[in-house]
């Protein structure tokens, strides 16, 4: 619903993104000891991209009194954004803002604002500047989307690095809190759907050990570091990266934890209560021959097809004909793939009691259970080493469930076709 709220930030957000005129380090007139380099982190917001936080560079003159934020967070929703998002190739951009529209956007959107003023030699700050106003030039704004390797903070992360000689990736290279999956699922993990929707569609890429470099692919992780960041002057003065901070707007919001949520309990009795009603559903009609419980079992297969089928679909797509390295060689192909969509079809044809549908059914939960067993049989050799616990937690309960309730409606299976099908 559109509200005037909504209409008002929309044209605070158009404000702020007016072009910027008349700004002196771009122009060669601002001089280093005139300038102030801060870094601005924005928490998470309620919308998925806005789950990771954001984070931009504030760059201030104080005699020709300009001030703009930079950030590499722009894209943009013309005809081919959705199919280049689809195919893995997402374009984004760098762009400057008004900073006080761009602060009090994000406080509107009742996200935290953290600023830490940049304790930098004055050349280096001028470079900075410099560099950020190239960036957001037309012919220089584009790049190449990836969520882990290039986005806003690894962008600033690089140009932080140069500014202090290396000094910030020489404290990075050290080992990683977690990896990529478990920082993932911090972000994600308030939300279970979308934490098992991410989870199934990622692969071992992102379980593997990382560096605390990588790990500033978060904005909250790229602040941390320049917190602790000590560096050595060309002239060999020690200094804090950090000069002071300050906590602009604080959200009304619960924070990050610190560490993943412990979800694979709940993926487990979900899984055992979805597997546990096949069953019961096949209980029912064993003992009394009621013909809607077989409807019903018809609509549970419907469900299931849809739930698991359509991401078993998106992801063999995604792993077989797009740039979305993250799903390459995905295990879970082994739990809900393509052929999991056929559940939907054949789930429909069993609701209208059809004699092909529980022979086709049988055969499709037949061979996911020879496909699990196969994995859990892999996952002793060291190549298989894609962290899918919570997946294997919730879906392999399903396919026993269903495997089991369709070889006892099976036994039998004269008497039972004659009773189930209206020829």
């Amino acid at each position: 619903m559109i509200t005037v709220k909504s209409i008002l930030l929309w044209i605070l957000v158009l404000c702020t993104i007016l072009p910027a005129a008349d700004i002196p380090w771009a122009d060669g007139r601002s001089k280093g000891e005139n300038l102030r380099i801060k870094l601005v982190t924005f928490g998470p917001g309620d919308d998925v991209p806005s789950w990771w936080g954001h984070t931009g560079l504030l760059v201030e003159d104080l005699q020709y009194r300009k001030a703009r934020i930079y950030n590499f967070g722009l894209f943009s929703f013309d005809d081919g954004m959705l199919f280049k998002f689809a195919m893995g190739r997402l374009i984004f951009a760098a762009g400057d803002f008004s900073v006080p529209g761009y602060l009090e956007w994000y406080r509107r959107q009742n996200r935290d604002v953290r600023i830490v003023s940049l304790d930098l030699p004055a050349d280096k700050r001028l470079q900075l500047a410099r560099k950020l106003a190239w960036y957001v030039r037309p012919e220089n704004r584009r790049y190449l989307y990836h969520h882990y390797d290039e986005n806003c903070a690894t962008r600033l992360r690089d140009l932080l690095d140069k500014a202090v000689d290396g000094a910030l990736y020489r404290q990075a290279d050290a080992p990683g809190r977690m990896t990529l999956r478990q920082h993932t699922r911090r972000y994600v993990g308030h939300n279970v759907f979308m934490e098992m929707l991410l989870m199934y569609l990622m692969n071992d890429s992102i379980d593997k050990p990382i560096k605390v470099w990588q790990e500033m692919f978060l904005p909250d992780e790229l602040e941390r570091q320049v917190m602790r960041l000590t560096y050595q002057t060309p002239d060999g003065q020690k200094r804090r990266l950090a000069a002071d901070r300050l906590i602009f707007f604080k959200a009304d919001r619960p924070p990050v934890p610190e560490w993943p949520p412990v979800h694979w309990p709940g993926a487990l009795i979900t899984g055992l209560l979805i597997g546990g009603i096949a069953l019961a559903l096949v209980w029912w009609y064993k003992s009394t021959n009621n013909d809607w419980a077989i409807t019903w079992l018809g609509v549970w297969n419907f469900t299931i097809g849809l739930v698991l089928g359509i991401p078993g679909l998106g992801l063999a797509l995604m792993a077989g004909f797009t740039d979305h390295t993250v799903t390459y060689y995905n295990e879970n192909l082994l739990l809900a793939n393509p052929l999991t969509v056929l559940l939907i079809p054949y789930g429909f044809m069993l609701a209208r009691q059809k004699a092909k549908a529980l022979r086709g059914l049988q055969i499709i939960w037949y061979i996911h259970l020879a496909a699990a067993l196969l994995l859990l049989a892999l996952k002793i050799l060291p190549a298989f080493d894609q962290d899918n616990f919570l997946v294997i937690c919730f879906i392999l309960p399903i396919i026993c469930g269903f495997s089991l309730a369709f070889y006892i409606l099976g036994k039998n299976k004269e008497k039972t076709i004659d009773e189930l099908v209206n020829y």
